[in-house]
Parts: structure tokens; sequence; C-alpha cells
């Protein structure tokens, strides 16, 4: 059985790495970030009280973007090693988390969100344990399985994603386009229907991991994350497989504490 040490640490280990390379990423286009950026401060930052306002400056949030990524790499290492470093590590990378929501709303995703609920939830874990690490753990997973079953059943609501062609239409975006294979679904319409009903089906009914044998836990677990693996590939959306398999952990020791 997983015990809760061990699930603060993979949680470190896999989101930590996510955190890196999504630090890695705002520093690669930081001319969003700059003077002039969409994401600017003078621009995203008017309303903000001045302590902030002194620290998310371009200027400085930068630094703070290569500490993060310096660290988040690192985390998989430091997972496994004194659980008082890996402890000191998940609250620093709960800090960055919480810093990249407070920057400003626009730019960020729900990666973003499941990042900051991860790391603090690793970071209470690791530091803290016995029963405020359980209740956060028990809190991420509730969190893990209210974001599938919202998402899907948003999806079931769309007639786009009912008749398929959903898949297509948001391939063909400039943000997340692949125009190979929205041509290919185009094309294969019978696909991208088996395709948009895997995925609202695998989402609303993704709730089930609680009930299931272990065995089929673990199948669910799989698709699900061999789903973000594949939309991080065709999408660019890498950093949601780190974000939603980093909170399995959590989930896969809260069934084994509540069902046994």
């Amino acid at each position: 059985m997983l015990g809760e040490i061990e699930a603060g640490q993979a949680i470190l280990g896999i989101g930590g790495v996510g955190l890196g390379v999504a630090a890695a990423r705002d520093l690669r286009h930081r001319a969003e970030f700059g003077p002039g950026g969409v994401l600017s401060w003078a621009v995203i930052g008017v309303s903000r009280a001045w302590p902030l306002r002194s620290l998310l400056a371009w200027e400085r949030y930068r630094v703070v973007l290569v500490l993060q990524c310096v660290a988040g790499l690192a985390a998989p290492v430091a997972a496994v090693t004194t659980r008082a470093g890996a402890a000191a590590l998940a609250c620093a990378l709960a800090a960055a988390a919480l810093l990249t929501l407070q920057r400003s709303g626009y730019g960020t995703d729900g990666s973003d969100q499941m990042f900051a609920l991860g790391m603090v939830a690793a970071a209470v874990t690791l530091t803290l344990g016995g029963l405020y690490g359980r209740l956060f753990l028990a809190f991420l997973a509730t969190q893990l399985l209210l974001s599938y079953v919202i998402a899907g059943v948003a999806k079931l609501a769309s007639s786009t994603w009912r008749d398929g062609s959903c898949l297509a239409k948001i391939l063909t975006t400039a943000s997340y386009g692949s125009p190979r294979v929205a041509a290919l679904l185009a094309a294969r319409p019978v696909l991208a229907l088996a395709l948009a009903w895997g995925v609202m089906v695998l989402e609303s009914a993704f709730w089930l991991v609680v009930l299931v044998p272990r065995g089929l836990m673990w199948c669910l677990l799989a698709a699900a994350a061999a789903m973000h693996l594949g939309i991080a590939c065709v999408m660019g959306l890498r950093t949601f497989l780190f974000a939603f398999v980093g909170a399995y952990p959590a989930l896969v020791f809260t069934i084994a504490s509540v069902m046994g």
C-alpha cells in the first residue's frame, strides 16, 4: 500500500518536473511578459498591492521562474532523498505555483491550478504528515475527480463533441493546432467520433475509479494518463500531463485508505 509520505514524494517528483517544464516554457516566451507583451506587468499588475508589484514585475519574476525551473527538474531526486529536503523543495515549489496564479488570471489554465493544489498537498504531507497530510491528499484526490467529471459532462452537453467534429476544429486553431492530425480526422469522421466519445466517456466515468477492483482502477488511470500523453504530443499541452498524473498518487492513497 502506498503510504502518505510516499504519496507526497510521488506528487513532488512528478508535479515538480511539470513546474520545471512550465517555467522553461515561460522563459522561452519571455517577450510576452516583458515590456509591450500581452502579459506585461504594466498591463496586468496595475491593480496589485505594492509588495506583489515589486516581486512579480518581469525583472524579478524571471528570477522566480529560473529558480522554479531548477527546483522542478531537481524534484525527482529530492523526493527520494531526505524527507526534510523533499518538504523544503515542495514548499518552495508550492510558493512558486501560487505566485503564478497570483500574478495574473490571464495566460493560466487548469494545469496551473492543479500544480498549485498538488504542491500544497505535497508540502503539507511531507512537512506535517499525519491527519493533515491525509486530509490534503484527500482534497487533492477529490479535486482530481471533479476536474475529470465536470470536463466530461461539459463536453457531453456540446453538440460538436457529440457528433465528433470538435477535435478537427480544435486542431485547426493557432494555439493548439496540428494541421496534419486535423486533416486526418476531417477525412475520417468515424475515427473522430470514436475519439471524441472515448474522451467524454473516460472523463465522465472517471469517478468509478473509487469503486472498481484494483486492477480496473489501474486500467482507468493508465487510460487517462495515455489521453494526457496524446494531448501533449498533438496539442502541445505538456504541463497537463504532469499536473494531472502528478495528482494520481493522492487518489491511489485515498482510495486505499477509505476502501481498504
